[in-house]
């Protein structure tokens, strides 16, 4: 009994760091693409509705163009965390799209990577 919970008190913190969550989710390291020639209101309307057609949203805020949201655990999957960051592109014309996908837990070898499922549905939205 005495090694089950040494086990346990050792293994559940290594599980535990390896989680993402939604504080995990920072611009920088996601699939990008330009929507150029398109407003904010065309861009966010498409977020929305392709990151609702298969996840559910947990936190968004319009005006700093941040969409967070999550997959819910299934049969065979923790879930995945997803975010999407829309800003003004550098050349000013237009908007950028950031779409990043993680996984639960890092030990996780089943789950989606979402960030070409919501670029492309996104680009088919938009007509780019």
């Amino acid at each position: 009994m005495k090694t089950i919970v040494l086990s346990l008190l050792v293994i559940f913190p290594l599980l535990a760091a390896g989680c993402a969550g939604m504080d995990s989710l920072q611009p920088g390291s996601g699939t990008k693409f330009d929507a150029p020639n398109k407003s904010f209101d065309e861009v966010w309307k498409a977020a929305i509705t392709v990151v609702t057609r298969s996840l559910t949203i947990v936190e968004s805020n319009k005006e700093s163009g941040v969409i967070k949201a999550e997959k819910g655990v299934g049969v065979a999957s923790w879930g995945e965390v997803v975010g999407v960051f829309i800003t003004r592109s550098s050349e000013g014309k237009g908007f950028r799209v950031e779409v990043l996908s993680k996984k639960r837990s890092q030990l996780q070898v089943t789950g989606q990577d979402w960030e070409q499922t919501i670029v492309e549905g996104m680009k088919a939205e938009l007509g780019i």
